[in-house]
């Protein structure tokens, strides 16, 4: 049976698969840690992060299933770092969204080159979604930045997300 997904491509849908289901662990790890200090609005925005990952592992997992290609589900490592500072926690989040888009782009460009137009409008998608993400991310850098280590004004911008 002729495959419509090539086993390098798989492999790498497979593995973005997994970066997904990192950074929504990732995103649930910081919301606690924001919840816990009683941030909840900036909490809550993480949790719609988490939530936003979780479906682009979806997504891909229902492109695998709908091709009828492998599906390979990496172990994720759970994110166990120190946070302990708000531009901590933007350095990471827009790291992991740079590092996304990065991915997506290589995939695009696996599919393109494997003459795969079906796999590359989807990644054309899941990049059109990304470029959202990357914009949140960079914004959320621009405010942490701004605020500094100012607990003042990180509670004000908390309650502003409520």
């Amino acid at each position: 049976m002729e495959k419509l997904i090539s086993d390098n491509l798989n492999e790498v849908l497979c593995e973005q698969i997994g970066q997904e289901k990192f950074n929504a662990n990732l995103y649930l790890y910081i919301a606690g840690y924001l919840k816990n200090k009683g941030l909840d609005g900036l909490a809550k925005h993480f949790e719609g992060q988490h939530e936003e990952e979780q479906s682009h592992a979806l997504k891909i997992y229902n492109f695998l299933a709908d091709h009828s290609s492998p599906i390979n589900i990496p172990e994720v490592n759970s994110p166990n770092m120190p946070l302990d500072r708000i531009i901590q926690i933007a350095e990471l989040y827009l790291g992991r969204e740079i590092d996304t888009t990065r991915s997506l782009n290589s995939i695009k460009h696996l599919a393109m080159d494997e003459d795969n137009p079906t796999a590359e409008e989807f990644m054309r998608d899941m990049i059109k979604d990304q470029i959202h993400e990357y914009a949140e991310a960079t914004t959320f850098y621009d405010k942490a930045f701004l605020a500094g280590d100012n607990w003042q004004t990180i509670l004000l911008w908390d309650a502003s997300l409520k």
